[in-house]
């Protein structure tokens, strides 16, 4: 992540922050997270990504926050807004708000790889940090619920889904 100073919001009763306090969440924590993930993923200036989260669009980001499954943290928060926009769909909500905001256009989208997206789908469902053999037992063999291993296994069959494979 790039290390810029996060603006406060101007907008703490209408916009993610006044809806992240609505939805019980650490307002400050959310905010820190959702405005970090905005100026690395999309090359935002921190007042660009301070507008767009007091706008409309940061309202139903924070929303979007509820399917987080466990505690939300910066990595959680993170890894959910990167598997968001891995999807087309999601890009094009982000781009377009984005644009309607600030005015930034964006040319092209790149789809994650292959890898990038397996990778994703473990951080988020099955809380492993990475897939790299590390030759140690407590780095490479996991304790995961069958619950998280269906929910990757469900994130996995959509992702290729929806890539038409």
């Amino acid at each position: 992540m790039k290390n810029t100073e996060i603006l406060p919001t101007t907008n703490k009763e209408w916009g993610f922050w006044g809806t992240a306090e609505r939805n019980g969440y650490d307002a400050e924590l959310t905010w820190k997270a959702a405005s970090n993930f905005l100026i690395t993923a999309f090359d935002l200036t921190a007042e660009q990504a301070r507008d767009v989260l007091d706008a409309r669009f940061g309202r139903h980001l924070a929303d979007d926050l509820s399917f987080i499954k466990g505690t939300l943290t910066e990595q959680t928060i993170t890894a959910h807004l990167k598997l968001r926009i891995a999807d087309a769909g999601w890009r094009k909500s982000f781009e377009t708000s984005i644009s309607e905001v600030t005015g930034k256009t964006f040319p092209r989208t790149v789809k994650p790889t292959k890898a990038e997206l397996i990778s994703l789908i473990a951080k988020k469902h099955l809380r492993i940090e990475t897939l790299e053999t590390r030759n140690a037992d407590g780095l490479d063999f996991h304790d995961v619920a069958v619950w998280s291993i269906k929910d990757a296994l469900e994130a996995a069959f959509e992702a290729g889904r929806k890539a038409g494979k």
